[in-house]
C-alpha cells in the first residue's frame, strides 16, 4: 500500500511504515497527464438546475418516521418557488439555487447520495453542498436524524450516544431502501430515476461517523450495525471517529475521502480524521486538510449568521445557537468562508464523480490540482 502526500510548494512527511512518493497526475485514479481535467462549476453555472422536494420516510414500527429533503437534477432555467430551509416556521432562508417541486430532468438514472448531518444539526445544514451535487447530476437525500437534531437539543429529547450510533447508519440504509423502492415504483416522482448500482454517502462530524459506520459496521452495548454493501464510496467531512474501533475503521473497504480543517477544535484532525486515514482500508483513502478551516466551515452556519438581522421573528435560542456555532468557522481568523465552501464542493464532487458516478479524470482534484491550492494538504493511500 503506497502513500502519496501533496502540499503546494512542499512535501509533507507521512507516518512511519508508509512509503512516500510524489503525487503525479493520473496516479490516484483513472486520469493521465494527457487527459484534460474536467471542470466543476458552481451550481449556478452547472448543466443542471436544482429541484427540491420534501418527503417523509415512514418507520414500519411507527417509532421514528424521518423528515427528508431531496435535491435532484432539473432542467436548466426552470423557475418557480424557491426551496425553503426552515429552522423554525418563523426562522427560514430561501434558496438562491433550488426550486421546489419542479420536474426532475430527463435522462438516464442518476447516482444517489445520502447526506448525514452532524450532531444537533438538521437535514439542510449543508445546502451549499447538496445543491451543488444535484447540479452535478446526483440525486441527494438527507434526513433529520430523529433524536439528534437541533430541535431535539432544544426540547431535551436527544437520545443516548449508543442509541444514536445505531440509529444513524440505520437511517441511511432506510433512505436508500426508500429511494430504491420509489425508483422501482411505477408512477412515483422518482420512478426510474435512481441508479441502484451507484450510491454514496457524505457526512459531516457525527455524520462522518455515520458514513463510515454505514460501510464498516459498528457494535454497541445495545446492538450492532451491519455494513451496507450497496454504498460504493463515502466522503467524511470534519469526521467524528472516536466511537469507532481500529478494527471497525479497518473494515471500511470502500473508496473513502476524509476532509478536515486545521482550526477544527470539535473534531481535531490528529484524533479523528488522521486516525481514520491510517486505519481505513479503502482503497483509495484520501485525507485532505484545509488550512484555516474549522468545524462549521463545512455547513451553512456562516450564512445563517449573515441572515440573522433579516430574521426579526427568530426565537432567541435559534439566534444564540447560530452565534455559538459560528465561533468555529465564521470570522477573519478563519479561512475565507466562500473559499472553504469552494474547496469542499470541488473535492467532494470530484471524489463522488470518480467512485460513485464512475466518471474519468476527476482524480486530478486530489492530485495535481490539489498541489496548486495553497490551502490544501492532501495524503493518499492506495
Amino acid at each position: 500500500m503506497s502513500t502519496r502526500p501533496v502540499r503546494a510548494l512542499r512535501i509533507v512527511a507521512v507516518a512511519a511504515l508508509l512509503s512516500v512518493v510524489a503525487v503525479a497526475c493520473g496516479s490516484a485514479g483513472s486520469s493521465s497527464s494527457t487527459t484534460p481535467t474536467p471542470t466543476i462549476p458552481p451550481a449556478s453555472e452547472s448543466a443542471f438546475g436544482v429541484g427540491f422536494r420534501q418527503l417523509t420516510v415512514k418507520d414500519p414500527a411507527g417509532v421514528r418516521d424521518l423528515s427528508v429533503d431531496v435535491w435532484y437534477p432539473a432542467a436548466k432555467g426552470v423557475t418557480g418557488k424557491p426551496a425553503r430551509y426552515a429552522l423554525l416556521p418563523t426562522a427560514y432562508i430561501d434558496s438562491k439555487v433550488a426550486i421546489a417541486d419542479i420536474s426532475i430532468a430527463t435522462g438516464a438514472p442518476y447516482p444517489l447520495i445520502v447526506y448525514s448531518h452532524g450532531s444537533g444539526g438538521q437535514k439542510f445544514i449543508a445546502s451549499f453542498l447538496t445543491e451543488e451535487l444535484a447540479a452535478q447530476g446526483f440525486v441527494v437525500i438527507a434526513a433529520n436524524h430523529t433524536g439528534d437534531t437541533a430541535i431535539d437539543r432544544a426540547t431535551n429529547t436527544s437520545v443516548a450516544p449508543d442509541q444514536n450510533d445505531l440509529n444513524r447508519p440505520a437511517d441511511v440504509s432506510r433512505l436508500i431502501d426508500d429511494m430504491l423502492a420509489r425508483t422501482n415504483s411505477s408512477g412515483d416522482f422518482f420512478s426510474g430515476r435512481i441508479d441502484a448500482g451507484r450510491i454514496g454517502v457524505v457526512g459531516h462530524s457525527y455524520g462522518g461517523y455515520t458514513s463510515i459506520a454505514t460501510v464498516a459496521g459498528h457494535s454497541t452495548p445495545l446492538g450492532a450495525v451491519k455494513p451496507d454493501s450497496r454504498v460504493k464510496a463515502i466522503v467524511a467531512q470534519a469526521p467524528y471517529t472516536l466511537r469507532l474501533t481500529p478494527a471497525e475503521l479497518a473494515a471500511d473497504k470502500v473508496p473513502t475521502m476524509l476532509i478536515a480543517g486545521t482550526k477544527d477544535i470539535t473534531t481535531p484532525t490528529n484524533t479523528n480524521a488522521m486516525v481514520a486515514f491510517e486505519a481505513i482500508t479503502g482503497p483509495p483513502v484520501v485525507l485532505a486538510e484545509i488550512t484555516g478551516a474549522a468545524h462549521q466551515t463545512f455547513t451553512d452556519v456562516c450564512t445563517y449568521l449573515e441572515q440573522i438581522p433579516k430574521l426579526p421573528d427568530a426565537p432567541a435560542f435559534v439566534i444564540t445557537t447560530v452565534q455559538t456555532q459560528a465561533k468555529e468557522g465564521c470570522g477573519p481568523e478563519f479561512l475565507d468562508y466562500a473559499r472553504g465552501l469552494e474547496l469542499i464542493n470541488i473535492l467532494t464532487v470530484a471524489f463522488l464523480r470518480t467512485y460513485v458516478a464512475g466518471d474519468a479524470g476527476y482524480d486530478a482534484y486530489w492530485g495535481v490540482w490539489a498541489a496548486e491550492q495553497p490551502e490544501l494538504t492532501v495524503k493518499v493511500k492506495s
